[in-house]
């Protein structure tokens, strides 16, 4: 009796830049392709305020507007995309099982795996306690939340100082918080040295306070006697790690785009081309193995 074949012939996890772009390049392709997002299509990118390096984007474009052209191009091409958080994924005969949380099976012959990174967490007393509440990493579109009060970031990247001259629109006040220079490009620490809520801090933290939300981090610098510093929330932004599913990347047909390696540049354009070339990579490895 012949096997069935696989329902895919691809599937990509993720629906940031990297998985849009691979689902866009397989669908060209005229692959049988799906993409599954646990949340929202765009992922973090989608909820920029402004990206500015997007080639092809003169005056720079929002990531939700961004990410839209992403998701109605790769549409266009014949993409499927279906909400499900991915749990299992295990070889078969000739294919790749996903398993999602909701208990729905799918398979496919080759796999994507755009997961994006996770951020680094701040390994401090009381920053495990309060995450979600005031302990945060990334502000994008809730920034309004903080209008009128004084918050924290943690970082020295240019992560972290995007992070701060976006919240400097809102809040009061913006301390950040690096244990050595700043190591942003020239044009983002110029926009943060003209503002005038924005006060940089050397040191690192050595305990976040608050009973049922953050109300102060200690800071620390060198020896010197520690300083407590009172806060309504603190932006974690020390580096990201590789996604847990990247350690599937080295199976036949599996394959890891963006974020998801771990990369530091954290770059829009970046992970998309990443995600171009999984795909390719993907297509070659079907081809050969048919």
């Amino acid at each position: 009796m012949s096997r069935a074949a696989p329902e895919w012939e691809a599937a990509v996890v993720g629906g940031g830049p990297a998985g849009l772009a691979a689902g866009l390049q397989l669908s060209r392709a005229g692959l049988r392709t799906v993409l599954l997002e646990r949340a929202a299509l765009g992922g973090q990118a989608g909820r920029l305020s402004l990206i500015e390096n997007a080639p092809g984007w003169p005056g720079g474009v929002s990531g939700r507007r961004l990410m839209a052209a992403y998701v109605r191009q790769a549409r266009a091409w014949g993409l499927k995309t279906l909400r499900g958080e991915l749990v299992a994924l295990r070889p078969a005969a000739g294919a790749q099982t996903l398993t999602l949380a909701d208990g729905r099976r799918l398979s496919a012959r080759s796999v994507v795996l755009a997961t994006g990174a996770r951020f680094t967490p701040l390994r401090a007393p009381g920053a495990g306690r309060l995450s979600g509440r005031g302990v945060q990493h990334a502000a994008f579109d809730e920034a309004g939340k903080w209008r009128g009060r004084d918050v924290a970031v943690v970082g020295g990247g240019e992560a972290a100082v995007h992070q701060a001259v976006h919240l400097a629109r809102s809040a009061r006040r913006v301390t950040l918080v690096a244990r050595g220079p700043l190591s942003a490009h020239r044009l983002l620490l110029s926009r943060l040295a003209a503002l005038g809520n924005v006060s940089v801090r050397r040191g690192r933290v050595v305990r976040v306070e608050g009973r049922e939300r953050v109300e102060a981090l200690v800071l620390r610098d060198g020896r010197a006697a520690s300083e407590r510093l009172r806060v309504s929330a603190v932006f974690v932004l020390i580096g990201a790690e590789a996604s847990p599913w990247a350690r599937r990347g080295g199976r036949p047909g599996v394959f890891v785009a963006g974020d998801a390696r771990g990369a530091v540049e954290r770059q829009v354009a970046v992970a998309a081309g990443d995600g171009m070339a999984a795909a390719v990579r993907a297509q070659r490895w079907l081809r050969e193995s048919a």
